[in-house]
């Protein structure tokens, strides 16, 4: 939803989760750290148990480059297709590697020390803990100058690996989730080592900060309207 805020208009909301990694040793996997990078995942209060993070092995980095690899060739000859159909498709890109210690060797999405701001995000945020019918958007208001996480269940259907979208909204199941002044996020940042430049740093005025992802179009969007480089001190060494 990109409406414009205005007379009798809405805010504008986009589809927003918690990044995952994309480098074969924490591909499709995410971490939540405190400051000396130990895991808070238990420390969350309300959120779903979880297998613990771990990075892959040898062997399980390899299963991913095989994947990769064969997901690939089954898709070329549709991009051939769409090609010759006057609609040009390519996988999508990967920019440059930026921080390797949050990026290969570890993949943290909330980055915070005890009862600092990101541990206050809501863990339907992680799509490994929700439904995978459930979406979740970000709403950036104006008018009130609070950013609100929202929540609905999907009609449509699929499962949490293929969707076949035409969904809409279940009535009655729209939530607010979580909100924030919008004074207390003191940036926002594109993260160019992500699937063409989807995912996204939100950093908070205590230092804390969160990885979260959307489309192209709403991550640059999103981060255009929260403001643009992160604070010295605000990412892990």
């Amino acid at each position: 939803m990109t409406v414009k805020e205005g007379m009798g208009e809405e805010p504008e909301r986009y589809r927003v989760e918690f990044a995952s990694g994309t480098a074969a040793s924490v591909a499709k996997r995410r971490s939540f750290r405190d400051l000396e990078r130990n895991d808070i995942e238990r420390d969350l209060p309300g959120w779903p148990a979880q297998p613990p993070f771990k990075v892959r092995g040898f062997f399980g980095k390899l299963g991913v480059h095989v994947l990769s690899a064969t997901t690939g060739l089954l898709m070329l000859p549709l991009y051939i297709l769409a090609e010759a159909l006057g609609s040009p498709a390519s996988p999508e890109k990967r920019g440059e590697l930026e921080e390797r210690e949050n990026e290969i060797d570890d993949f943290p999405v909330m980055w915070a020390g005890e009862g600092e701001t990101a541990r206050t995000l809501p863990w339907q945020l992680d799509p490994s803990r929700r439904s995978w019918r459930t979406v979740t958007e970000i709403e950036l208001a104006e008018q009130d100058g609070l950013v609100r996480i929202w929540s609905y269940e999907d009609t449509g259907r699929g499962s949490r690996h293929l969707s076949w979208g035409g969904g809409e909204k279940v009535p009655g199941s729209e939530a607010v989730l979580w909100s924030m002044p919008r004074s207390e996020i003191t940036s926002a940042e594109i993260k160019r080592f992500s699937m063409a430049e989807s995912d996204f740093t939100v950093s908070f005025r205590d230092g804390s900060w969160a990885r979260l992802t959307s489309s192209p179009h709403g991550a640059r969007r999103i981060v255009a309207l929260l403001g643009q480089g992160v604070p010295e001190g605000c990412h892990p060494a």
